[in-house]
């Protein structure tokens, strides 16, 4: 079965690793999304070596169809993060296919 990762999952895992408190666990996890989405926000980079790079896309303004009028519509420019996964990463989810 497919394991599943969340804050909670994560967070079992610094308690038992290093004795955290399940509060003090998430407050260490919510402090590193939240630097990571600060970086990001100020048109930043987050590369974790080996996991992967993510970086911000600026996805150009473009014309869209209204999926419930099915009128013409105009899509306003907007910046996304993207993700660019390492090439040890790339190894490891391929490892069964070599």
């Amino acid at each position: 079965m497919a394991k599943y990762v969340n804050k909670s999952s994560l967070a079992l895992i610094l308690m038992e690793e290093y004795g955290m408190k399940k509060k003090d666990a998430i407050r260490v996890i919510d402090r590193i999304f939240d630097e990571m989405g600060d970086a990001l926000a100020s048109d930043g980079q987050v590369d974790i070596t080996g996991f992967g790079k993510f970086v911000i896309f600026d996805r150009k303004a473009r014309k869209g169809i209204n999926p419930v009028l099915k009128t013409a519509m105009d899509i306003p420019a907007s910046k996304l993060p993207k993700f660019k996964p390492s090439s040890t990463l790339k190894a490891k989810c391929n490892k069964d296919r070599e």
